[in-house]
């Protein structure tokens, strides 16, 4: 599985842009990447398992579900630091629990948006940093639901 994407003729690997995105916003670039790891994490990864619908390898909209749903509701109740560290654990939770190769992908590009917003020292700019990261977040798990993901 990759993170990295061929993105208007550059190599954009997510992982590596992804504090860039939530520091400065979303822009053309992230939205694409986003489509392409969207549809990439819905794929199976087990070449042995490349006709088998059911692969376990390709990450499932319910192994995010719990994950997504505290990020939605930081925005509605409002953004609290706390809560937003507790993601971090949960990511983790969720890739050793299920273990795909697509849950382990997904935690590291997260993971390194969700660390940019952390590494925030003024609390309205980690409040915008989450925000961009709430919205980085959903496009790519709506592009995976797009692409099928279950």
């Amino acid at each position: 599985m990759a993170t990295t994407f061929n993105i208007d003729g550059q190599q954009v690997d997510g992982i590596l842009k992804a504090p860039h995105w939530i520091q400065n916003g979303l822009d053309k670039e992230a939205i694409a990447f986003a489509e392409a790891f969207g549809q990439e994490l819905t794929k199976p990864h087990n070449p042995k398992k490349q006709n088998n619908p059911d692969d376990k390898e390709a990450l499932t909209t319910s192994q995010i579900r719990n994950v997504y749903g505290e990020v939605q509701r930081m925005k509605m109740k409002g953004f609290n630091k706390s809560d937003l560290l507790l993601l971090k654990p949960r990511l983790a939770y969720l890739t050793e629990r299920k273990g795909t190769i697509g849950s382990k992908e997904f935690r590291k590009v997260i993971e390194k948006a969700l660390d940019e917003v952390l590494n925030s020292n003024n609390e309205q700019v980690m409040e915008t940093k989450f925000n961009n990261f709430a919205n980085f977040f959903e496009a790519i798990l709506a592009y995976h639901r797009s692409f099928g993901g279950k």
